[in-house]
């Protein structure tokens, strides 16, 4: 799959089958976290891989939004250098790197933001970073169309100013 047929079709998933995913696709969907850009080529992002059930459970029961990450496969959690103006961009070039490459691998994605000390106590977040974002991954439990409702690109991309129709 390339990368256009892959932005063009590539759909959030929180919806997984009870299927674990091969190390080595999880190897290579860490590594599209790591080859993607940071500011000022920082690299300041790290990631926690989850797996277990019991820690998958335990992210899903301290994530007021990501119930839904217990049925994954597996669970990264993206933790940034707060102390860079732009940790939270770079958290999400990481995490679309991600879910481009589990998406060409057949692996469906979704991530969520949480913000609760326990669950940084819990995965031992040093206290100089933060938990930004998570990224749930697992093959979908139904087949996806890869068909996306989008307002077209003449809605919401302009010429020269904003508003003005692009020609």
């Amino acid at each position: 799959m390339d990368v256009d047929d892959a932005v063009k079709r590539r759909l959030e998933v929180r919806d997984f089958a009870d299927e674990s995913v091969p190390e080595a696709v999880i190897q290579d969907v860490l590594d599209g976290g790591r080859l993607a850009p940071s500011g000022r080529n920082t690299q300041h992002w790290r990631f926690i891989l989850l797996e277990a059930q019991r820690d998958l459970n335990e992210l899903a029961e301290l994530s007021p939004t990501g119930g839904w990450v217990n049925d994954a496969a597996f669970a990264i959690v993206v933790c940034t250098d707060p102390t860079h103006d732009y940790h939270e961009i770079d958290a999400g070039r990481a995490i679309t790197h991600m879910q481009l490459i589990a998406w060409a691998h057949g692996v469906g994605s979704c991530i969520f933001t949480v913000d609760n000390p326990e669950l940084d106590a819990y995965l031992e977040v040093p206290e100089e970073y933060e938990l930004t974002l998570v990224g749930a991954f697992g093959y979908p439990a139904r087949e996806i169309q890869g068909k996306k409702d989008r307002k077209p690109l003449s809605t919401v991309a302009f010429e020269d100013r904003f508003g003005r129709p692009l020609e």
